[in-house]
């Protein structure tokens, strides 16, 4: 009986799953790809990457597949990278440098898989990381913040000479994480979920590790002067429910009311089940993170590559993502649970509706093989674009080169498979709709409240919310006390019974700062 009322809330779900999915031909835009795989190229996976005029620059990560699951097996150190590479995508010309050749204070760091790194102007900023820490002789997440001076590494890169100079790095307890993400958004930089693991990962028998999930989102600047590098202004918000991930998305997107903000998407491991996380978690400046509980990701919910796209016409937001780890995957016309987490093959397109509402849609067109999981995509500076690098979908002429998508790991099965470190390389390009057209900037919403401040006495009415808006009300820690489509009786009544302070109201578009007064 159990298993037969198990059988049918799976039919359910899948049912009302596929009833979810869009029509990918409702898309403004059409998606394609051009493999144009340079044989010369290593496969890599996991590793800190920029894009400098011409070059990629990459750093760390591994040369083989899919980690093992015993501890002798799991991070082979000969499967490290353990070259410093200089790669031109359009040629395949590749200049390396040895690590052990470096004269940098914590070379091992630079050799470690899974760092959280971004691009800022000329230089390239990488945290933590996970590898064989020589002085101690054991496997670490490393503690150290590196900084890439990319002019002065491609020179020397390119004339053959050690390019210590380029490197900058400093030991900081806050940057001990992997399998997190790292973005700037305006003066600060967000270090956003991952995991401090320290030893030999194994599956079976008393684990040879130590793992302490981050749980946060840390904000700070990074001050890089002559004398050296340094953080300010640093501040976290904790949330055990809602950050417990790692090995997750995370890509730029455009709100509604035109400011720029990063959306977190899936993750692994829920603290109650291994299984990965499915709402998105929306993170914009100077407010609290938002969860959109509204809504269940379907597909790619582990660390895959994402082409962001605004379309001003109706202030959407579009995300392409390209395969990886999913708990469902697309067959005969319908999205099939897995609670494995296959590898899958299709490429998936979320849109944010500017009204809150999510919807995905299968994209016709599909990877050959087992493919996404760790791969990056590197934006094309030529194609129209915010300063975050979404692209803009407007100011697009019929089909226009976007980006390049590279590496990752390779799949031969979608469970309990063989992998390698993929060298396959392609070129993404979208080509808008005949009825896209020029679209001025989103204009702002207009979210109020009145009295501000207020009191248990004085309620406070909220202004600009459409019936069903998704909203969310947060205390000035960070913690999420209501989220779901506003209920204005509810709100009244929980607002009625918080102590006075400093609150924040949000919808998908927007967030303003209440005051409750004595």
């Amino acid at each position: 009986m159990k298993y037969t009322c198990l059988l049918l809330l799976c039919l359910f779900l899948n049912s009302a799953i596929a009833q979810t999915l869009g029509n990918p031909q409702d898309l403004p835009f059409q998606l394609s790809l051009e493999e144009v795989t340079q044989d010369e190229l290593p496969g890599l996976h996991s590793f800190a990457f920029a894009h400098y005029d011409e070059w990629w620059i990459i750093i760390g990560g591994r040369i083989n597949g899919l980690h093992g699951f015993f501890a002798a097996t799991a991070f082979p150190e000969d499967k490290a990278n353990t070259l410093l590479r200089l790669i031109n995508p359009e040629t395949g010309e590749m200049h390396t440098w040895a690590y052990d050749a470096l004269n940098v204070p914590f070379k091992d760091a630079l050799k470690s898989t899974n760092p959280q790194y971004t691009r800022d102007g000329d230089w390239l900023y990488i945290t933590g990381g996970y590898g064989k820490d020589q002085i101690q002789n054991k496997f670490i997440t490393f503690p150290v913040l590196t900084a890439v001076n990319l002019p002065d590494f491609t020179a020397k890169m390119l004339q053959g000479q050690n390019p210590s100079s380029a490197f900058k790095q400093i030991e900081l307890p806050a940057m001990r994480v992997c399998g997190g993400e790292m973005e700037k958004m305006g003066d600060y930089f967000y270090l956003v979920g991952g995991h401090d693991f320290s030893g030999l990962y194994n599956s079976n028998g008393p684990p040879q590790f130590t793992q302490a999930y981050i749980n946060e989102i840390r904000k700070f600047k990074i001050q890089n002067t002559q004398t050296g590098l340094s953080i300010a202004d640093y501040s976290a918000v904790h949330d055990e429910a809602n950050l417990h991930r790692r090995d997750f998305s995370m890509a730029p997107l455009v709100l509604p009311d035109g400011r720029q903000a990063i959306a977190l998407y899936g993750g692994v491991f829920r603290p109650d089940a291994d299984l990965p996380y499915y709402n998105p978690v929306y993170i914009a400046e100077n407010e609290p993170f938002m969860l959109d509980a509204q809504y269940a990701q379907v597909f790619s919910q582990y660390t895959c590559p994402v082409v962001p796209i605004y379309d001003a016409t109706d202030k959407s937001m579009y995300s392409i993502f390209f395969a990886g780890l999913s708990a469902y995957y697309f067959e005969n016309n319908q999205a099939v649970y897995d609670e494995r987490v296959p590898f899958i093959k299709s490429i998936s397109t979320f849109r944010r509706s500017a009204d809150g509402q999510s919807q995905e849609f299968v994209m016709p067109v599909s990877f050959d093989a087992l493919l996404g999981s760790n791969m990056i995509f590197v934006p094309d500076e030529s194609a129209p674009h915010f300063d975050n690098e979404v692209l803009k979908l407007q100011d697009m002429n019929g089909p226009t080169f976007v980006g390049y998508l590279f590496g990752g790991i390779k799949a031969e099965i979608p469970n309990i498979t063989p992998s390698s470190a993929s060298n396959r390389m392609f070129k993404v390009f979208i080509t808008p709709d005949g009825n896209a057209t020029a679209a001025s900037e989103p204009e702002n919403t207009l979210l109020s409240a009145s009295p501000n401040p207020f009191s248990s006495q004085s309620p406070v009415v909220f202004s600009g919310l459409p019936a069903g808006a998704f909203f969310t009300l947060s205390n000035a820690m960070g913690q999420v006390l209501y989220s779901d489509a506003f209920d204005r009786l509810a709100v009244d009544r929980l607002l009625h019974a918080v102590p006075s302070g400093v609150y924040y109201a949000s919808t998908l578009q927007q967030t303003i700062k209440l005051v409750k007064a004595e």
